[in-house]
């Protein structure tokens, strides 16, 4: 119905297919009203983006202490990681050992469901830059409604921050 609110429509019950039509509110474009003009846009042009900065306390913790980096996304549905860039400021003092950070699925008793690693980890590195994990994505098993964490292999000296940045879509199994 053309008068029904779209809060009141029904949910789509599974993926939208890649020529399905989502409705965005473009809030650079007041030309519909000043909070933004209703468009479309196609359901393959659709990718969440995730920043997780950590600052390097949470970096040195990471072996003891893993970092959420996508919530759980509900009963039946997973997270499809399609990339991951990882931007690093170096801060005063480098890494010396060889330290990988490991991104997965699950809880830090349970991270078997590991989709890739970034190999050593601003190893004597004195100056920022980005990685792209190397070895590409590794996918064990599904993961229902598991969280995307990150954890070291062995604690971490260095002093830098980093910000990870994800491209996911949340996807129904």
């Amino acid at each position: 119905m053309a008068s029904q609110r779209l809060t009141d429509k029904s949910a789509l019950a599974q993926q939208p297919a890649k020529d399905d039509l989502l409705m965005v509110v473009d809030a650079s474009d007041t030309t519909g009203s000043a909070s933004g003009t209703s468009k479309k846009i196609e359901a393959r042009n659709v990718i969440a983006i995730e920043s997780v900065s950590l600052s390097s306390a949470q970096i040195q913790a990471l072996h003891t202490t893993p970092i959420e980096l996508i919530a759980a996304p509900g009963s039946g549905f997973a997270i499809q990681v399609h990339s991951v860039l990882v931007n690093n400021t170096y801060v005063s003092s480098t890494e010396t050992n060889r330290r990988t950070g490991i991104i997965a699925y699950g809880t830090p008793a349970n991270f078997s469901n590991e989709i890739l690693r970034i190999e050593s980890w601003m190893r004597n590195v004195a100056a920022s830059n980005s990685q792209y994990p190397a070895n590409g994505f590794t996918f064990n098993t599904v993961s229902d409604n598991q969280p995307l964490k990150i954890v070291t292999d062995a604690a971490i000296t260095g002093d830098f921050t980093s910000v990870i940045n994800i491209g996911y879509t949340i996807i129904k199994l």
